[in-house]
């Protein structure tokens, strides 16, 4: 070490510093799961963004730090420190961007509301936009990140619309809102044209399409389209939409995004295997749902390269305080995935060491969605099938892992389609499932029996005529299920929310007898560490956490606990 001090070995010297890196990158993890620990949250942010500091590159720390925003109160924060580690995570492919929205929004949203209260006309050409929709940190995360929030959805419709007529009258003066353009057509893909527009707007698009049938390339045309409609859906009306290509790398993203991706996803429909038909009156309707509307769109995502973690490591960080063991070692683990979507489970179940996966569901476009990002991330260890639950034992093969979360309630016969897994359900096996509650739901249930009585079709414009009614307070009483954060926010999630064909709710009283009656033994939910922690102190004698008549009673004092449907583990044959 004398040598090293006096500098007089420097090769040895660069090899210590090398390492001194992620040691210290480490360092501050730990420091911040340990303040975390204490709700110490000013603190734990501060440790995050030193990490992210320290090593740019360490994917775990970018994944530690959007839970940790994502899980906390970020009233607290200092906001140019989040504001900071925002800045860096909004630039990472790394993440589930959605995971930053409510600390994005902490940082805006007053502003957003006082801005909106003091340029009700117009908002274009005022300090509104220089100061907030300018932005480079919003117009990164208008990319990424779908802004759940009625106020953020009232100012991007109402710029959207004079952009729209700006477009329409002085062609000249629309160029230099170009970044603002391209923002709000990533973020009306991702939400899926969920905002309104009226006759007048409707009007210009039509204008617009006739046009660029003329194959006269009109890239501002373009970028107002992209905000009104998915390109890929107008290709037959403007055939030259499928050889477009700019000197803008931002419009070259946004044509990426809207036209090549999606073409991609027909091509790779043909080639999804399919087992079984799909025959239950239900399935066939929600087939027809998510074949509409693919179910949740999402652009990044964790893929765990580089945290890999046993079956036991991943299911004891969920169920915590309970712990189980397991004698599957480092084997093969065999998992199914029942009700894949989009692939984002797909995506979360990388974190398993030594997997193979099959993952399946009834929509050929969620899967094929699901197959485009596969590919894209470079995951091989999926195989894709189109069947129904129903079905499960035409795969002939048992499982180590089921993961089936959020979908044994849009069945015809929740607890038929839960017994066919069962059946695949190796004897030491685990399964993850989510249930939708009958208590915390209550506003969801009052929404879905006012669409019932007004006899609305779910459609994308029926959709998005309700959402603007529901948003203009014409349905005071139903005004909730536009909360901040809430599955409102896109059409497929509002279609999910309180359109669906088919939804069952359970109490946990019900739930713990149809675990009973499939001889599966509950383990512990995955929730939020502070319902965790009300629950020791009500039942401090349930150590493990594991007693369901204990939550039946948690659920009936705190509902809202079990509002976003939270997981849960049970096991076959193991008793903890």
């Amino acid at each position: 070490m004398q040598g090293l001090r006096n500098d007089h070995n420097k090769s040895d010297a660069r090899l210590i510093t090398t390492f001194q890196v992620p040691n210290l990158t480490n360092y501050y993890l730990d420091e911040a799961i340990i303040f975390k620990s204490f709700n110490k949250g000013k603190e734990a942010l501060n440790s995050y963004l030193n990490a992210l500091r320290t090593d740019l590159s360490n994917q775990k720390a970018y994944w530690m730090s959007a839970q940790f925003l994502r899980d906390s109160d970020t009233s607290n924060f200092d906001k140019i420190e989040l504001r900071n580690l925002l800045n860096i995570l909004i630039e990472s492919d790394l993440i589930f961007h959605n995971d930053l929205f409510l600390s994005f929004n902490f940082l805006f949203r007053e502003k957003l509301i006082t801005a909106l209260e003091k340029n009700k006309k117009e908002l274009l050409n005022t300090d509104f936009y220089e100061n907030i929709i300018n932005d480079k940190l919003l117009l990164k995360t208008l990319e990424k990140v779908v802004l759940r929030d009625i106020h953020w959805e009232k100012a991007l419709t109402q710029i959207r619309k004079e952009l729209c007529f700006l477009n329409a009258k002085e062609k000249n003066n629309i160029n230099r809102y170009q970044p603002i353009i391209i923002a709000i057509a990533n973020q009306c893909y991702l939400n899926e044209y969920t905002y309104y527009y009226d006759s007048k707007e409707a009007n210009l698009i039509e204008k617009m399409i006739s046009e660029l049938q003329d194959y006269k390339v009109d890239y501002n045309n373009i970028g107002i389209l992209a905000c009104y409609k998915p390109l890929y859906k107008i290709i037959r009306e403007v055939p030259l939409l499928k050889s477009l290509q700019s000197s803008n790398k931002k419009l070259n993203e946004l044509f990426k995004l809207q036209i090549f991706e999606p073409l991609e996803e027909l091509k790779l429909s043909k080639s999804i295997k399919k087992l079984g038909t799909i025959c239950d009156p239900i399935s066939t309707k929600v087939k027809s749902q998510y074949e509409e509307n693919p179910y949740p769109r999402w652009r990044f995502a964790n893929c765990f390269k580089n945290t890999k973690q046993t079956l036991v490591q991943t299911i004891n960080s969920e169920i915590n305080p309970n712990l189980i063991s397991s004698n599957l070692g480092s084997k093969k683990l065999n998992i199914l995935i029942a009700g894949c979507g989009t692939g984002n489970q797909i995506i979360q179940a990388q974190r398993y060491k030594n997997a193979q996966i099959t993952a399946i569901d009834l929509s050929s476009s969620s899967l094929s969605y699901a197959q485009r990002k596969l590919n894209e991330l470079g995951i091989n260890n999926v195989q894709l099938i189109q069947m129904d639950i129903l079905e499960v034992s035409l795969l002939k093969e048992h499982y180590d892992i089921i993961e089936c979360a959020g979908v044994l309630h849009h069945m015809n016969f929740p607890w038929k389609g839960l017994g066919c897994l069962n059946t695949i359900l190796k004897g030491n096996g685990f399964m993850k499932l989510s249930l939708y509650s009958q208590i915390a739901r209550k506003h969801i249930i009052k929404a879905r029996k006012y669409i019932k009585e007004l006899k609305i079709e779910p459609n994308e414009e029926t959709i998005r005529a309700f959402r603007r009614e529901v948003i203009s307070g014409k349905y005071p009483e139903l005004i909730h299920i536009a909360d901040s954060g809430s599955n409102f926010f896109t059409t497929s999630e509002c279609r999910d929310l309180i359109f669906h064909h088919k939804e069952h709710r359970f109490t946990i009283s019900e739930i713990e007898e149809a675990l009973n009656a499939n001889n599966l033994n509950f383990l512990g939910f995955l929730l939020n560490p502070q319902f965790k922690y009300l629950y020791k102190k009500l039942f401090p004698v349930d150590k493990k956490q594991t007693d369901l008549k204990n939550w039946a009673s948690f659920e009936e004092k705190y509902p809202e606990a079990f509002l976003n449907t939270p997981p849960f583990w049970v096991s076959k044959n193991y008793f903890p």
